[in-house]
C-alpha cells in the first residue's frame, strides 16, 4: 500500500465543511503532509444570470478561505484551487492514488438525494484513493483519542 502524500478536502458552502476541515488538518498534521483544498463551482450547470453566477462563485471563493483558515491554524501548509463543473467529477479528476480525500457529507435523504444527488457518494464510487467521509454529526477526533485507543489495544 502506499503511504498517504497529501490530503485533499473538498468544501463546499455549509458548515460541516468546516469539521471536514478541522478533521483533515488533523489528519495531515499527524502525517505531516500537506493540505489541499477544492471546490467545485457547479453553477454553469443551470441556466443562472452572470451576477448570480458571480455570486456563488464568491461564496465558493469565501467557503475556501474559511477552511483554508482552519487549516492553516493547525499549522497545515495548504494549497486551494477552484474548479467548474460537476463537483464529483472534478474532485476525482483532481486526486491522486497516494491522496486521503476527507469529506463532509449533508446526510439527504429521499427524494432530495435524487434530486440534487449525493457528491460524497459519487467520490466514494469513483475515487482512485482512500476517502473518508465526515457525518455532520460525527465526532472530531483529538491526538488524545488516538492515543487512548492505542493503550486499549
Amino acid at each position: 500500500m502506499k503511504g498517504i502524500n497529501r490530503v485533499v478536502i473538498p468544501v463546499d458552502t455549509s458548515d460541516v465543511s468546516k469539521v471536514a476541515a478541522e478533521q483533515g488538518a488533523f489528519f495531515a498534521k499527524l502525517l505531516n503532509v500537506e493540505v489541499y483544498i477544492i471546490s467545485v463551482n457547479d453553477s454553469r450547470q443551470y441556466m443562472l444570470s452572470k451576477m448570480l453566477e458571480e455570486k456563488i462563485q464568491q461564496e465558493k471563493q469565501t467557503a475556501i478561505d474559511e477552511v483554508k483558515k482552519i487549516t492553516e491554524e493547525q499549522g497545515v501548509p495548504t494549497t486551494t484551487k477552484l474548479s467548474a463543473g460537476a463537483p464529483a467529477v472534478e474532485i476525482v479528476k483532481f486526486v491522486k492514488d497516494d491522496d486521503l480525500i476527507v469529506m463532509a457529507s449533508q446526510g439527504r435523504k429521499g427524494f432530495n438525494k435524487f434530486l440534487l444527488g449525493s457528491v460524497s457518494e459519487e467520490v466514494l464510487k469513483t475515487a482512485p484513493c482512500a476517502v473518508m467521509v465526515i457525518k455532520e454529526k460525527s465526532k472530531k477526533w483529538s491526538m488524545d483519542d488516538l492515543t487512548a485507543k492505542v493503550k486499549e489495544e
